[in-house]
């Protein structure tokens, strides 16, 4: 982990150590091997050091998509780098070294007996301990020893407080000479600003790294830990429902849920009720979110991949038609992957006799596709879905498979650094980035199952076909780094702008971007271009899927020109143009105000001769 950061970082091993080295060094001894959390995510011995590790390298990834500081001119964009992205490294490291401090209670011991460990008096070591013990729960004020009340809020607001314990006295000075870079650290680590550039990126980074924990980390725990966390609680007892007889009917008109392609889709308000009530009357209701809080448990059961998440959403919600003799209505529903539910495939209940249909969103209530009981279904898959999450896109269009997932912690080596003429020369139009979690964000939607076909859009070689996984592939890409913030759009250096043309994706550089991490097909097969090439296998893919906008003597690259502020042109763009965005993200962001399209008036000559 520490190499992949090394990585991000771009600097030469020496310069890394002095900084980035010395900081993770004094990090390493303060949290030893605490947890993260006491039955939550990253629980196990080590937790709270890989949580942290994992954030700093994720946020580093997502620094490399955005322009810091933000709305300065480019030499100081490229003077103050290093120092920006040492802050974001550090907000991300340090942002929970407050939990043993307010959430955990740790007993050292010493030669001479033993002490409650106070994290402000310095590192285990510095404090003469030879081991310890982790309890849950602070005993602040509680003379007779018995734990307190765990305050899950007060460690997002240490940070400030270690912060000179752990970075060395020399980086910080030199990282205190950019007034603002400092500013927006401290206010994040302080818990006074959660919106601000480093803010946003951090927080889009601890989520991720809870994510990926939640999904895929063991779960060990500390034999200390009392608490069970609530997605156990949760799913055994829906396991428990299922097996006994009338807890949860299903395949019937006012059942609780209905089964369909190894699927249970369950009426989303009633499960809720329901394990409620069984939890209450079978073990207890304490830590269990009440009627009003229903969407928490949906949340729970997303956030350990429990249920099949709502690619049009992002949520546990579906909206569903549920069809059968005598019966027809639209329901909220949950969708549960059987194997989650039933130990074996044995064990799985009979198929509905009837339909249950996926519908596109809220505002409309034909269905993208049905699904026979005795036939897969093919609506509603997330862009790069695997066949076991549900099926294609829509009728008669492959699904994508195998798309490494966005943004990845995998340490994987940055492009080099591209020619000038592809940045954008005044940074105005950064107000559109970065965003806070509750601001202006985009949100994918479904792959169109035709091209669209307006005057001048370019006509797929293969429509019959429809587009190739691979150019699916790489629209899902697209889609879900413009949806978190990993592919910045309307800013210096990014590779995605939007006009009133449509989506302008700079080119050739984002397809080779995307042909340099997950090859020209996007399966993950390295590319065997040769280097001045590497990009044009999946370039001609997504031209093959005739989504763009042709130029003129029907070419599929257009020109734009850069706008300064002083009202004078800068460097030429070179990008493609996907017509009609709002088939693919929504919602559209605005068009960058300092781009213009310069072909435009040799189009027009083309188009009356």
């Amino acid at each position: 982990m520490i190499a992949s950061i090394r990585v991000k970082t771009g600097l030469a091993p020496t310069n890394f150590e002095r900084d980035y080295g010395q900081t993770i060094g004094r990090f390493m001894d303060f949290v030893q091997l605490l947890p993260a959390s006491e039955s939550h995510h990253h629980a196990q011995p080590g937790g709270l050091l890989l949580h942290a590790l994992e954030t700093a390298n994720i946020a580093l990834h997502l620094r490399g998509a955005q322009v810091l500081p933000p709305g300065v001119a480019p030499e100081d964009i490229q003077r103050r780098e290093h120092r920006w992205t040492f802050g974001v490294f550090l907000a991300a490291l340090i942002h929970d070294v407050g939990k043993p401090l307010a959430d955990l209670h740790i007993v050292i011991a010493k030669q001479r007996g033993e002490g409650t460990w106070s994290p402000l008096a310095g590192a285990m070591a510095e404090c003469g301990a030879t081991r310890y013990r982790v309890t849950f729960g602070t005993l602040r004020g509680t003379p007779d020893g018995t734990p307190g009340v765990r305050s899950y809020a007060a460690h997002q607001r240490m940070g400030i407080f270690l912060l000179q314990r752990l970075v060395p006295q020399s980086t910080l000075a030199w990282l205190s000479e950019d007034a603002e870079m400092l500013s927006q650290l401290t206010a994040f680590l302080s818990g006074e600003d959660k919106t601000n550039a480093v803010a946003w990126i951090v927080t889009q980074a601890d989520r991720e790294s809870v994510r990926l924990n939640l999904l895929t980390g063991p779960r060990t725990r500390f034999a200390s830990a009392r608490a069970v966390p609530l997605i156990e609680r949760l799913m055994e007892a829906l396991r428990r429902m299922l097996a006994e007889a009338g807890c949860l009917p299903l395949n019937r008109p006012g059942a609780a849920g209905f089964v369909s392609d190894g699927q249970v889709w369950f009426v989303s308000k009633r499960l809720a009720d329901e394990v409620r009530v069984y939890l209450a009357a079978h073990e207890s209701a304490v830590g269990i979110p009440g009627p009003e809080k229903n969407d928490r448990l949906f949340d729970v059961w997303q956030e350990y991949g429990a249920l099949v998440a709502n690619p049009e959403t992002g949520g546990a919600i579906w909206r569903v038609r549920v069809q059968a003799d005598g019966f027809d209505q639209v329901l909220t529903l949950l969708r549960f992957p059987l194997e989650k539910l039933y130990p074996t495939p044995a064990s799985y209940p009979a198929n509905f006799a009837g339909r249950v249909i996926p519908l596109i969103d809220a505002r409309d209530s034909s269905p993208i596709a049905t699904a026979e009981a005795s036939a897969p279904t093919t609506a509603g898959a997330e862009i790069g879905s695997t066949p076991q999450d549900g099926g294609n896109f829509s009728p008669g269009v492959v699904a994508p498979s195998g798309l490494p997932p966005m943004p990845n912690p995998g340490g994987e080596p940055e492009p080099a650094p591209v020619a000038a003429e592809e940045f954008l020369e005044e940074d105005d139009a950064t107000q559109f980035l970065p965003r806070p979690p509750d601001g202006h964000r985009i949100a994918p939607m479904r792959l169109p199952d035709k091209p669209l076909k307006p005057d001048r859009l370019a006509k797929p070689k293969a429509a019959a076909q429809g587009p190739s996984e691979a150019a699916l592939r790489f629209m899902g890409w697209l889609q879900q780094g413009l949806a978190n913030g990993s592919i910045a759009h309307n800013e210096t250096g990014a590779m995605v702008h939007f006009a009133a043309e449509g989506m302008l994706l700079i080119s050739p550089r984002i397809f080779r971007h995307f042909a340099e991490r997950f090859g020209e097909k996007g399966d993950g097969t390295p590319s065997n271009l040769l280097e001045d090439k590497l990009g044009t296998g999946i370039q001609r893919e997504v031209i093959k899927a005739g989504w763009h906008l042709l130029g003129p003597k029907k070419t599929n690259v257009h020109k734009y020109q850069v706008v300064r502020r002083n009202g004078k042109g800068g460097s030429q763009l070179s990008v493609m143009i996907i017509r009609e965005p709002q088939r693919f993200i929504e919602p559209v962001p605005p068009a960058n105000p300092h781009l213009v399209r310069s072909d435009s008036e040799l189009e027009t000559k083309q188009d009356l001769e």
